[in-house]
């Protein structure tokens, strides 16, 4: 009976640690994953918001270039 029991908990430590070896990776990739797609929103924010600049500059320069220039 002590032989088994034994024999048992040693068998649930293995399946434990098994487990624990599968988990991990899984957590890993879902932490570093998060990370990621914070990392990108964040881009995908500052890209908007340079086009955003970038167009309205543009359209300045076009109502600009009607009127007479000043310079000259």
């Amino acid at each position: 009976m002590i032989v088994a029991w034994s024999e048992l908990a040693g068998d649930l430590g293995g399946v434990g640690l098994f487990l624990v070896w599968l988990v991990i990776p899984l957590l890993y990739l879902v932490v570093i994953g998060r990370r990621y797609v914070r990392q990108c929103q964040e881009s995908a924010r500052t890209a908007v918001w340079a086009c955003d600049e970038v167009r309205q500059i543009r359209e300045e320069q076009r109502e600009g270039g009607h009127e007479p220039d000043a310079r000259g």
